[in-house]
């Protein structure tokens, strides 16, 4: 099933470019990236010392398939449960030198170079469904990670033979200004903000009524508008009357999408955006969708479909689609023009000197993401930009805030440090255990007969618990169904609640399940398993959350 584009994980970046909506120039994969690319990290933060400062340089080994890490040697390491420390976490940071600048050499792989500053980060070594051993990667947008009140943001690159690809990503959050040089046929920079940038980005997201409950703490971080969905900090409706009206103008009115492959021309048919030459008709999208660029906006890496639905899905949140049917639109001074737009990626593009950025998963339609590449690569350099008069602090942050409040609003009694409410939305992307599942951008997908997710210390409160739903998808073909079962605190033991899944229409066709919790309800803080059962052995549903109510 198709899954978001994304930047990590793409060790052929070559392939994603044929076909790409009108991206940068297409790579040379005769090209040869020499082993152990310099990376130089330099700290301009005028506000915190090296010694502050914690790097991890974090992915996937590009010849093996094998996640791990490097330190300072520039020697690739597989992780493994042994790397976990007595407090269970593995500690993967590299120091940076006392005073100036640290060169590290990066072997052939894709992944994230973290930074993190005052506090070290709480990486995890966990096993995944196959049995391979896997890093468990901070959420700053999940307000009970462990890693949640540090300060901390990344870069992601692949370094390959073709050669070397890297973005300032923000699609999940902004908190530290990072900007990158890439020097090999030529040198190119990209994600420096402006001077003040920081501050102006913080102001603009405290100043927008619909978008100020994103600011974490005292300018910790901004977290992105589709994760402030899943945390309970934006509307989850934001851009359902944008959408109504793109369905309405298109229902009478043609959409032209070009792309490398060609023009395609498309209407609103039967509640479908259809396009002619061979391209899948678009459902239409909910705002999740809209903001994450997946769901019924999924981009399959065909080149066919999947350039139309990212052109749709930037046309959405740039808020292009109305005024202009040509898509997609390459002049920047008519995005984020509407009401109803991604001002997270709005403020930030405004803050940058190039006046690019990575604020949506799309965000590289018509080349306007903070992403460089060179097929000749010599040195990579990201330095910690200027943090301007703001001083990052935790404080009591609105996640958790959201979390503590939409608790005491259910039950009497908050939940301890360390537990999730039951009331919240329980990302399944964010389980603490898993066996047979993948996590497919803000879901878990490929769930079959016997696979199961695990949510640690779920806490239901005093007065019981007797309703729960899943928000599930299934694209199975007929005659494929099966059960979603809660379990308490074993795998094995009973089940407290049941419910049937089949077809949806698609595997991101989404549906709000809902069922019954049997006996007396819950109460108490559990281990919560969903289970899966089925009478055939065909993967039968997708994921997104599970939640609780009385």
């Amino acid at each position: 099933m198709a899954s978001r584009r994304k930047f990590l994980g793409l060790a052929a970046i070559g392939a994603v470019a044929v076909g790409a909506p009108l991206v940068a120039t297409a790579i040379n994969s005769r090209a040869f990236a020499a082993d152990g690319l310099p990376m130089t990290i330099v700290n301009s933060s005028g506000t915190f010392g090296n010694g502050e400062i914690f790097v991890y340089i974090v992915g996937t080994e590009l010849a093996t398939g094998r996640q791990g890490y490097v330190k300072q040697s520039g020697v690739f390491t597989p992780c493994s449960p042994s790397d976990n420390g007595a407090d269970g976490f593995a500690d993967l940071a590299v120091r940076l030198n006392a005073t100036g600048t640290t060169t590290i050499n990066l072997p052939k792989m894709s992944g994230r170079v973290y930074f993190a500053i005052k506090d070290k980060l709480k990486f995890k070594v966990v096993t995944d469904g196959a049995g391979n051993s896997a890093l468990q990667y901070p959420a700053g947008w999940v307000a009970n990670d462990p890693s949640y009140q540090v300060l901390h943001d990344c870069v992601e690159f692949t370094h390959s033979d073709a050669g070397m690809f890297c973005n300032s990503t923000m699609v999940d959050m902004f908190s530290i200004p990072l900007g990158i040089k890439l020097t090999g046929s030529k040198e190119q920079v990209t994600g420096v903000l402006k001077p003040g940038g920081r501050d102006a980005i913080f102001a603009a997201a405290r100043a927008l009524p619909d978008f100020r409950r994103l600011v974490v703490g005292d300018n910790l971080r901004v977290i992105a508008p589709g994760h402030g969905i899943g945390a309970g900090l934006f509307s989850a409706s934001y851009f359902d009357s944008a959408i109504d009206e793109v369905w309405a103008k298109y229902a009478t009115t043609d959409l032209r999408a070009t792309t490398n492959a060609g023009t395609f021309t498309g209407r609103v048919t039967g509640g479908l955006f259809t396009f002619d030459k061979g391209v899948k008709a678009f459902a239409k999208p909910t705002t999740k969708d809209v903001l994450f660029c997946d769901g019924a906006l999924a981009a399959p890496n065909d080149g066919i479909t999947g350039p139309v639905a990212a052109i749709l899905g930037a046309g959405f949140n740039r808020s292009t689609l109305i005024s202009q049917p040509n898509q997609p639109s390459t002049d920047p001074s008519t995005f984020y023009r509407a009401p109803i737009s991604n001002h997270y990626s709005r403020i930030i593009h405004e803050q940058t000197v190039d006046g690019k950025a990575y604020g949506f998963a799309f965000d590289d339609v018509v080349d306007f993401a903070s992403y460089i590449q060179d097929t000749a690569p010599r040195a990579w350099e990201v330095t910690i930009e200027p943090f301007g008069t703001s001083n990052p602090n935790p404080g009591p942050s609105a996640a958790a805030s959201a979390v503590a409040t939409a608790t005491a609003t259910a039950t009497a009694s908050v939940p301890a440090a360390g537990t999730r409410s039951a009331f919240s939305a329980l990302q399944a992307e964010t389980a603490d255990a898993q066996a047979g599942t993948q996590v497919e951008g803000s879901s878990v997908a490929y769930v079959a007969n016997g696979d199961w997710l695990r949510f640690d210390n779920v806490a239901f409160g005093n007065d019981p618990v007797r309703q729960f739903t899943v928000r599930a998808a299934s694209g199975a073909p007929a005659g494929v169904s099966g059960l979603i079962e809660v379990r308490l605190d074993a795998r094995s033991a009973a089940p407290v609640g049941t419910i049937a899944v089949g077809g949806t229409g698609g595997w991101q066709s989404w549906r709000s399940i809902a069922g019954a919790l049997g006996g007396a309800g819950v109460t108490g803080t559990h281990t919560v398993f969903l289970t899966f059962a089925s009478g055939q052995p065909a993967d039968f549903v997708n994921v997104d959350w599970l939640q609780f109510a009385r």
